[in-house]
C-alpha cells in the first residue's frame, strides 16, 4: 500500500485508504490540525488515489497526468483571499459547479481551504450543499480552528485531526531535508513540533531575527533604550514572526516563573529566561502572553504594523516594573 507525502499522516491515511478499498468514499471530509502539518498536501494524496484511473496514484494514466498538472477537471480547491472571509459568491459559484456531472468515471473531490473563515452567510449556503450532496462527490473541509465553524457543518462530516508527530519523527524528517540536529529541535520547539511550519521558519531566516529579537528585549527590558526607537527598527520585519517569537518567549517566562521549565520553546536562552522570569511579574506575563495570542489569531487581517510593534515594545518595557 503506497504512504503518504508524510510520515505524521500515516494514522489518518489508513483508515482513508481502509475505506476506499471497500468502495466507501466519505461524501464530506473535516480534516483539521495546526497550521505546519500539510493538510492540503494529505488532501491532494488522496485525491491522487482517488482520481486515479486505477485508483493506485499510478502516475502514468490520463487522469494522475491531469493532476500532475494541476488541471484535472474533478478535482476544485477553493480557498479565501489573504485576510479575508470566504463568501457567499465563492460558495455559490462551487454548488453551481457541482451541479455538473463529474467528467471522468472515478468521481469527484472538492478541498475547502481556511474553511473555518467562512462568514455566517457562506457558511448557511454550504449547509445547504452538504444536505443535498452532489453525486460522487467528496467535499472536504481543511481548517485549524474547527470549534469555529458550525456545529450543524461539523456534524455532518466525517472528523479526521492531523497531530504533531513526536519530536523525534520530526526531527528525523527535518534531517532528510538537510536541517542539523540542534536547529531542527529548536525550530520544532519554536513551532508546535509541526514539521512543515519548522522548516519554513528556518528557510525564511527567522532564526537570525530571533536573536536580534533577543537582543532587543535585554536593551527594553533592561531599560538602555527608548522603547518607540527600538519599536521603529522594526517596522520592516514580518508581523507575524515576531508575534510568533514573542508569544514563545512569553510563554517560557510563565512556564520557568511556575516551575514547570522542562521543555523550552527557546532552551538556548534558558538562563536569559529564567533570569527575567524571576523579576517580571507573573499576572503582567500572561496578560502579555494573551495579547499575544489574541493578535496571533487575527494575524491575517489587516493590521497597523508600526502602532503594533510600537505598543507591544512599551507593554514589554512595562513588564519589568
Amino acid at each position: 500500500m503506497s504512504l503518504p507525502s508524510y510520515p505524521w499522516h500515516e494514522p489518518v491515511w489508513h483508515r482513508l485508504m481502509a475505506g476506499l478499498r471497500q468502495g466507501r468514499v466519505p461524501p464530506a471530509v473535516l480534516l483539521s490540525g495546526p497550521r505546519g502539518l500539510g493538510k492540503g498536501q494529505l488532501a491532494h494524496d488522496f485525491a491522487a488515489k482517488l482520481l486515479c484511473e486505477a485508483r493506485t496514484a499510478c502516475g502514468t494514466c490520463a487522469a494522475c497526468r491531469l493532476l500532475a498538472a494541476d488541471s484535472h477537471p474533478d478535482l476544485c480547491r477553493i480557498a479565501p483571499e489573504p485576510g479575508k472571509p470566504l463568501t457567499i459568491d465563492r460558495i455559490r459559484q462551487l454548488s453551481e459547479q457541482l451541479t455538473l456531472t463529474p467528467q471522468y468515471d472515478r468521481g469527484r473531490l472538492v478541498i475547502v481551504e481556511a474553511a473555518e473563515r467562512m462568514n455566517p452567510a457562506a457558511a448557511n449556503a454550504f449547509l445547504k450543499t452538504l444536505e443535498e450532496p452532489a453525486p460522487d462527490t467528496s467535499l472536504w473541509l481543511l481548517c485549524q480552528q474547527p470549534a469555529r465553524l458550525p456545529a450543524t457543518i461539523v456534524s455532518r462530516c466525517q472528523h479526521f485531526r492531523l497531530r504533531p508527530p513526536p519530536p523525534p519523527v520530526g526531527i528525523a524528517w527535518l534531517e532528510t531535508q538537510g536541517i542539523d540536529r540542534v536547529r531542527a529541535e529548536l525550530a520544532l520547539a519554536l513551532n508546535a513540533d509541526a514539521p512543515l511550519a519548522a522548516l519554513a521558519w528556518l528557510q525564511s531566516g527567522a532564526f537570525e531575527l530571533r536573536q536580534r529579537l533577543f537582543k532587543t528585549l535585554e536593551a527594553l527590558l533592561g531599560g538602555r533604550r527608548d522603547p518607540v526607537l527600538l519599536a521603529a527598527a522594526w517596522q520592516e520585519s514580518p508581523l507575524d514572526a515576531l508575534l510568533l517569537h514573542l508569544t514563545a518567549i512569553a510563554a517560557d517566562w510563565i512556564c520557568l516563573r511556575q516551575g514547570v521549565g522542562e521543555r523550552l520553546r527557546n532552551p538556548d536562552y534558558r538562563d536569559w529566561l529564567q533570569t527575567w522570569a524571576q523579576r517580571l511579574d507573573l499576572e503582567q506575563m500572561f496578560a502579555f502572553w494573551r495579547r499575544l495570542v489574541t493578535l496571533r489569531q487575527g494575524v491575517e487581517a489587516p493590521l497597523n504594523q508600526p502602532l503594533q510593534v510600537e505598543a507591544l515594545f512599551l507593554e514589554i518595557h512595562r513588564l519589568r516594573s
